[in-house]
């Protein structure tokens, strides 16, 4: 059936459009970050029967004004960009490509802690100049470390058996869980981030953005980190407060950091961060790379299908699975 689909992924795979294509949808792509009032008049306009979410805000005026619609699937994991609330009390499911870009995420994560622990930005600017900086740089191994995760799901656990495969101790933090899950892991469940945080080397962020977890780090967390310290965030904006990473990075509280995610995204360009050598950044990147874009681009639009069509769906893959049409369930 051609259904109406609007896209919010202007670097949807190619793969996805297809999928579309071979299924008569009449979708319209949009090429840059839309404004609400850009995402009603399309909804409205083009009466959207789904939506593959990717930037933009799916605010409750916009599911208000989409009379017509009946899924919001995510192209990729994290749905803090949408109004799940709002959404599920209207009926209307909220899936997501549940692991699509897990393991981009965690190899982006281990990346950043080797290019902070080698220090590849200096190493790379100083040789490119006229210094052979040999003798005075000394590098930092990773293995032996102590790495403290935030948040267990798939993107988490890729990372911990990557760090694992270094000789890394790895605690863990995330309430959610059961024991099985990090003992089958090998990894040490903490019952809170204060029973690690003054010990490890590295503290990663792999946790949603909720009122829970906003602003998680805080100037009063990051104080009890040691000097010598990184905090990374390759998950998602706002769970560290950027004024007091600020003031943590400028006084040397911490020796270092490395964001994918800002709390507002774009970030300004003359953002205080910036004027700091001892964080590096990367644009909210993390999850994109070939493989991952591709499987991100098809679990979305497969899942737009066994919501209109009520087909069966991993229930993994729904966030407000009392939404689901009762085909879609599987039990």
């Amino acid at each position: 059936m051609g259904y109406n689909v609007l896209i919010t992924a202007p670097k949807i795979a190619q793969e996805g459009i297809d999928m579309l294509k071979a299924r008569g949808a009449n979708y319209i792509l949009i090429k840059d970050y839309p404004t609400e009032d850009e995402l009603v008049d399309l909804v409205v306009k083009n009466k959207i029967d789904a939506i593959i979410l990717s930037v933009g805000q799916i605010s409750a005026r916009v599911i208000d004004a989409a009379t017509n619609l009946r899924v919001i699937s995510k192209h990729g994991i994290g749905v803090d960009n949408a109004d799940v609330a709002h959404a599920t009390a209207k009926g209307i499911p909220v899936v997501n490509g549940r692991n699509s870009n897990s393991q981009s995420v965690a190899e982006h994560a281990l990346g950043m802690i080797i290019a902070q622990f080698k220090d590849f930005r200096r190493l790379d600017r100083v040789t490119r100049g006229e210094t052979w900086e040999k003798t005075s740089f000394r590098g930092i191994e990773l293995a032996g470390k102590h790495v403290g995760v935030i948040g267990f799901g798939g993107n988490g656990r890729r990372f911990a058996r990557l760090l694992k495969a270094f000789g890394v101790k790895v605690s863990v933090y995330d309430p959610y869980l059961k024991d099985a899950v990090f003992a089958e892991e090998g990894v040490i469940r903490v019952a809170s981030v204060e029973d690690f945080i003054s010990d490890v080397d590295v503290v990663s962020i792999h946790a949603p953005r909720t009122s829970e977890s906003y602003h998680m780090f805080d100037a009063a967390l990051i104080g009890k980190m040691k000097p010598t310290a990184y905090l990374n965030n390759p998950a998602r904006g706002g769970i560290i407060d950027e004024d007091a990473l600020y003031e943590a990075l400028r006084d040397n509280k911490i020796a270092g950091a490395a964001l994918d995610v800002f709390e507002t995204e774009p970030p300004a360009k003359d953002h205080p961060l910036f004027s700091l050598e001892n964080i590096m950044v990367s644009p909210h990147i993390a999850g994109i790379t070939n493989e991952a874009m591709t499987r991100m681009a098809t679990m979305a639009v497969e899942n737009v299908y066994s919501v209109l069509d009520e087909t069966p769906l991993d229930p993994e893959c729904s966030i407000n699975p009392e939404t689901l049409p009762k085909g879609c369930r599987v039990d």
